[in-house]
């Protein structure tokens, strides 16, 4: 069941939930890759919020890591634009091979944003690609 914007539990979940609830929304059949209107996935969902240990589950749940929604971004970008000066879903998000090169409708990549908001917190996860 969803929203009239398409959004189910689980994205609701990873805005403000816990691995646990999320862990029985799966376990009761939800998509971790279910995406809303926008082309917003949960996983889109907990990089915005920080939601480091839902992210997690649903990673483990096989969600795709580099989903792109209505504009191109995937969760990395969202993690990055999003990071309030944490790093915690970025660095989780590049070890599962979330691609930072990749460009949205804009043209913009998640380390082209880094380097441009130029905060060492978000920066130093991308220190690699220097």
């Amino acid at each position: 069941m969803v929203d009239r914007q398409g959004r189910s539990e689980l994205h609701y979940c990873a805005i403000e939930g816990t691995a646990e609830q999320a862990r029985a929304l799966l376990a009761a059949g939800q998509d971790p890759n279910l995406a809303d209107r926008d082309g917003f996935a949960p996983l889109h969902a907990a990089a915005q919020q920080g939601n480091l240990a839902v992210a997690e589950v649903l990673l483990e749940a096989g969600a795709i890591v580099d989903a792109v929604n209505k504009y191109g971004n995937t969760p990395l970008f969202v993690a990055v634009f999003n990071s309030r000066g944490r790093g915690d879903v970025i660095q989780i998000l590049r070890q599962r091979g979330a691609d930072p090169r990749r460009a949205n409708a804009s043209g913009q990549t998640p380390v082209g944003l880094a380097r441009l908001i130029a905060n060492y917190e978000v920066r130093q996860f991308f220190d690699d690609l220097e």
